[in-house]
């Protein structure tokens, strides 16, 4: 049984979405909105999405997108159910092969080293950052507590590969951080492939991936406001 720390749950409350410009926002407060950290790092790899669509050509990115984005929400369900003690199996996500495949794999690894949960599928906000988001995950892990991510990948991805995520897990750490006071140690990235490999990368430099996590909050606004 995971358990969950309720006492930091009452600080963060839902926050209304809204779509500008292909942009996603979070209303923080009256006729306040700060632009998703999800919509801010799209923007900076715009370039290189553009590129490997001309690549493939549209047809295939749009299938190879599309399956990423099923696989994809479908885990991250079973995996929040899961983190929440419900019996997965009766979920129709868990009756797609694919996806029971690869949650057996990952499954194992949150048993043995996830201890108390202090945050989950939580939208969040920072005012020092003017950025939003909804992150995966805020627990324990290997004791130690950490902000963590969920991906699924065809296979392991060169670490280099994941680096804009730890950008994006550094903006909750400022969230939870400026709300709770609380400091989680480190980020934590998840990848289950489709293969089984189950791939667990940690990084602990949190100012590097916050400093870089600014610049891109410049760049984007600098583009916004043009």
């Amino acid at each position: 049984m995971f358990t969950h720390c309720d006492k930091f749950h009452h600080l963060f409350y839902e926050l209304n979405r809204k779509n500008l410009n292909e942009t996603r926002y979070y209303e923080v407060g009256e006729e306040v909105v700060y632009p998703s950290v999800t919509s801010v790092i799209s923007f900076i790899n715009r370039a290189k999405f553009t590129g490997w669509r001309a690549r493939v050509g549209n047809e295939e990115a749009n299938r190879i997108t599309k399956h990423a984005t099923t696989r994809g929400t479908k885990l991250h369900l079973l995996l929040e159910m899961f983190l929440k003690n419900k019996d997965v199996k009766t979920l129709d996500e868990y009756q797609t092969p694919l996806v029971q495949y690869m949650f057996n794999f990952i499954k194992p690894h949150l048993e043995e080293r996830m201890g108390d949960i202090y945050q989950q599928e939580t939208p969040m906000f920072s005012n020092r950052l003017c950025l939003a988001g909804t992150v995966d995950l805020i627990a324990e892990w290997d004791g130690e507590l950490a902000v963590l991510d969920f991906k699924t990948s065809k296979k392991e991805k060169p670490e280099e590969w994941l680096e804009d995520y730890f950008v994006q897990l550094s903006a909750y750490w400022a969230m939870f951080s400026e709300k709770t006071g609380l400091v989680p140690k480190k980020l934590v990235v998840i990848l289950v492939g489709e293969n089984g490999d189950v791939q667990i990368v940690e990084r602990k430099n949190i100012m590097t991936y916050l400093d870089r996590l600014k610049d891109y909050v410049s760049k984007f606004l600098e583009h916004r406001d043009a």
